[in-house]
Parts: C-alpha cells; sequence; structure tokens
C-alpha cells in the first residue's frame, strides 16, 4: 500500500503560510467592515447633531434663507388646530406671536395630546397656501419627527385636569386669537 500523498505539498513551511495568508485577508475583509459600519454611525450622529434648531418665530422669519434645508422648529401646540386623517396629523404651533402651520406624517407621541405642550419638529418648509390664526401664509412645515417636551407648568388650582387655556401671559400681545379647544 502507497500512503505517499498524490500531489507535491511542497515544503512544511509554504503550507502554513497560505493558510496564514487566507486568515489575513479574512482579517482584513472584516476590519474593513468594521471600519466602515463605524464610519456610518459617525456620520448619522453627527447629520443629526448639526440639525440646527429654530423657533417659530425665527424660523418665519429666516423661512427665505432656510430654503428647503432640514432642521429643528420648536413652539407649543394649539390644541384647538390639532386634526389627524389618514395618519397624517396636522396643527399649527406658536412661539412669540409668530404661528407656523404644521403637517406631521409619523405617529405624534402619546403626550402630544396635552394642551399647548411644547414639541420640536424635524422637517422643513414646503410651498403651499396655509390658513394659520395668525392669517394666511405661503408655507407650512413639512415634520417627519416630533419630541415632546416636558412642562413643569401644570394646572396647580385642579390637579386632576390640564388646562385647555394659553398658559399666563402667552398669547397676550399678539394680535390675533385663538378659540378654545372643541370638547
Amino acid at each position: 500500500m502507497d500512503l505517499s500523498p498524490r500531489h507535491d505539498i511542497g515544503e512544511p513551511g509554504e503550507l502554513r503560510r497560505k493558510v496564514h495568508r487566507g486568515r489575513r485577508w479574512a482579517v482584513l475583509g472584516i476590519t474593513a467592515v468594521l471600519i466602515g459600519a463605524g464610519a456610518f454611525v459617525t456620520a448619522q450622529g453627527l447629520r443629526n447633531a448639526t440639525l440646527f434648531f429654530r423657533n417659530v418665530d425665527e424660523a418665519v422669519e429666516q423661512r427665505v434663507e432656510l430654503g428647503d434645508r432640514r432642521f429643528r422648529l420648536q413652539g407649543r401646540v394649539i390644541p384647538s388646530s390639532v386634526r389627524s386623517e389618514s395618519g397624517v396629523t396636522t396643527f399649527q404651533i406658536v412661539h412669540d406671536c409668530a404661528v407656523a402651520s404644521v403637517r406631521h406624517v409619523a405617529d405624534p407621541p402619546e403626550l402630544f395630546s396635552a394642551p399647548w405642550i411644547p414639541v420640536v419638529l424635524e422637517g422643513g418648509w414646503m410651498f403651499g397656501q396655509v390658513r394659520t390664526f395668525a392669517g394666511t401664509d405661503t408655507h407650512y412645515f413639512l415634520s417627519d419627527r416630533m419630541l415632546v417636551k416636558h412642562t413643569n407648568e401644570y394646572a396647580s388650582v385642579n390637579e386632576q385636569r390640564v388646562s385647555e387655556k394659553a398658559p399666563d401671559g402667552f398669547l397676550d400681545d399678539c394680535p390675533f386669537e385663538v378659540p378654545a379647544a372643541k370638547s
């Protein structure tokens, strides 16, 4: 019986080099994938961190400069303006007597139903004729992400209910009236 190999395997060191070369390529491939994943996560984090933040009055005033860029918009939700239909929630937000109409295309968070709740919306301006409590506007804010801010302004007079009225002094200097929310 002949037990000699059919193929010439060469020197023992050559086989070791072939095995190490295969491992080297696997390690390089895994390292490249990990570096790519790390770069992607870092880029996403930086993109979210670079979204600038505007109050409603600033965003309305700077609408031309903002153009169609994505940014974060903050204001208080006017309770009587909230409407939901086919997965789209429309409402108006106000800050320093400036009002913006919002079209939110994702599910709002649980706390969104609280009256006069402060929200931060992510999205951008879209051209479209809208009517707000402050008058007619040529743009609305299209949002796909909403953060509800917790507020310390709780109705201490009647702690069982949250007031549908605007916080004291909130709309005093505004040239428009906001109707009360329908029950």
